[in-house]
């Protein structure tokens, strides 16, 4: 068993943030010895999970829709993962892009960048409408 400080050593989450997950019911509350949490090892994985789901860039309410979905029927979290897989990509697309753009304005020949064909066309179709993002549905 842990106690909450403990359990934030070992996963490196500070005690605040334990008892934040605890209130959005993201973590199991402990049980209480002489008005101490106490965690088990299971904590611990619980942890690691909200951990991972934070990097692959789930919001907690996400998250928290995860849990409950995974409860309610072990596969429709797919639908879930799969919807964050089009942000990403859509993000991904996104920088792509930024970075051929930043790219070529360091290797351009052009002293001023407002003077280059490239940039002046990347300007002009900026200035149009902002296209639709793409849906789950829409996904090859």
């Amino acid at each position: 068993m842990f106690t909450i400080g403990q359990l934030s050593v070992a996963t490196g989450v500070p005690t605040s943030t334990i008892r934040f997950w605890e209130r959005r019911d993201l973590l199991r509350p402990a049980t209480r010895s002489g008005g101490q949490r106490r965690y088990t090892e299971e904590a611990l994985s619980q942890v690691g999970m909200l951990r991972l789901c934070q990097d692959a860039g789930f919001t907690l309410a996400e998250i928290q829709e995860l849990v409950t979905k995974q409860q309610a029927d072990r596969f429709r979290w797919r639908e879930l993962v799969d919807a964050k897989m089009v942000t990403i990509n859509e993000s991904l697309r996104k920088l792509n892009k930024a970075r051929d753009l930043l790219a070529h304005a360091l290797e351009c020949e052009y002293e001023d960048i407002t003077r280059c064909p490239k940039f002046r066309m990347a300007v002009d179709l900026r200035s149009g409408p902002v296209p639709p993002v793409p849906t789950a549905s829409a996904r090859p």
